[in-house]
């Protein structure tokens, strides 16, 4: 089960391929995407989609063929035919109560006798009340709904830190004290069941995974106002945690256990920490330009170069597709058009899936 959206998802079929928790039942995911992606903030539940495939009466299979309803938009649909375990929304439109029920549905009807719950970078181990902590809503969600289902319930972080969330040194304390036990880490031969999707696929923390198992290491600058994480050797590592300590050791999980709807977990996040993600979401969607313009080919270079050779001089060793796509405000260019054109004009510099800024 991916704790949050799509690139937990891919996550979880990394970690598969390493021969970690068993996945093959069935993957369920959260329809949460980016507003690059999808302009409506927040997660889709099932009533957002038409042409799933009933898994049970409470469950639903995303097929290639499903399709969102507009104005929404997924990357669920191509990752579904793009891997051979089922893909299942994991929809939250029901609070903790709903998602558990989802869960228990799936455990009688696969004759399931472990969950594992796959978060890359880790902050799902946070109590809640760290300043920087960006999301927790998404896995605090989970991580409650996952407690009382009547088998086996682990949590398993890959790559500590990558998602430029809480420092891998303090997921990794975290991990400690709640009894967390190192696997093996994950390496290149584990990046070919997701390397093609990655071409496409706007994750930046499965990104990072994935270069990180690959042996890239250095600075690396990620979305928004530029937060940078760091390809350690470290980076590729792969814990796994009893979910039962991580449940009673936070903050918002306790909050969130018999929760019946989506707007009820909001309240709740809201009260203990001021504000949620999707409120985030819904005020980044207000300051959104509608005005910018593409720009045309000499001035995307001049941007990309400028912006390439300026994250060098801070120290950055790579960038993500999608920070640079934000960078040089560039409407509608997406990571397999970025790419397409970074390699047309610095082809030396590709670190796939991240670009280099290392001449």
């Amino acid at each position: 089960m991916a704790t949050g959206g799509g690139g937990d998802a891919l996550g979880a079929v990394m970690v598969g391929r390493a021969s970690h928790p068993d996945v093959d039942v069935a993957i369920l995911t959260y329809a949460w995407e980016r507003l690059r992606v999808d302009p409506l903030p927040g997660p889709r539940s099932a009533a957002d989609f038409s042409g799933l495939q009933p898994f049970g009466s409470l469950n639903a299979r995303i097929l290639s063929s499903t399709a969102v309803n507009l104005p929404s938009g997924s990357t669920l649909p191509r990752l579904a035919g793009s891997i051979e375990t089922p893909l299942l929304l994991l929809d939250p439109a029901q609070g903790a109560i709903g998602i558990r029920a989802q869960v228990r549905e799936i455990i009688e009807f696969a004759d399931v006798d472990k969950v594992s719950l796959v978060d890359v970078g880790g902050d799902a181990v946070a109590r809640g009340d760290e300043p920087e902590l960006m999301s927790p809503l998404a896995d605090m969600l989970v991580i409650a709904a996952c407690t009382r289902l009547g088998v086996p319930a682990e949590l398993v972080v890959a790559g500590p830190g990558l998602d430029g969330e809480l420092a891998a040194s303090a997921v990794l304390n975290r991990l400690r004290g709640l009894g967390g036990r190192r696997a093996a880490p994950l390496g290149p031969h584990d990046v070919e069941a997701v390397s093609k999707i990655l071409e496409w696929h706007p994750t930046e923390a499965t990104a990072l995974l994935a270069a990180a198992a690959q042996g890239h290491r250095g600075s690396v600058e990620l979305r928004g106002e530029g937060a940078t994480v760091e390809l350690t050797d470290e980076s590729a590592d792969v814990y796994v945690a009893d979910l039962r300590p991580i449940y009673e050791g936070s903050l918002l999980a306790l909050l969130l256990t018999d929760t019946r709807s989506l707007a009820e977990v909001e309240d709740k996040i809201r009260a203990a920490r001021g504000t949620s993600e999707i409120d985030y979401g819904r005020r980044r969607l207000e300051s959104l330009s509608l005005g910018d313009v593409r720009p045309g080919r000499a001035e995307l270079t001049a941007r990309v170069v400028a912006y390439i050779d300026d994250a060098r001089r801070r120290g950055i060793d790579f960038l993500t597709c999608r920070r640079l796509a934000e960078a040089i405000k560039a409407p509608g260019i997406e990571a397999p058009e970025l790419r397409e054109y970074l390699l047309s004009v610095q082809s030396g510099q590709d670190a796939f899936p991240l670009w280099s800024t290392r001449r």
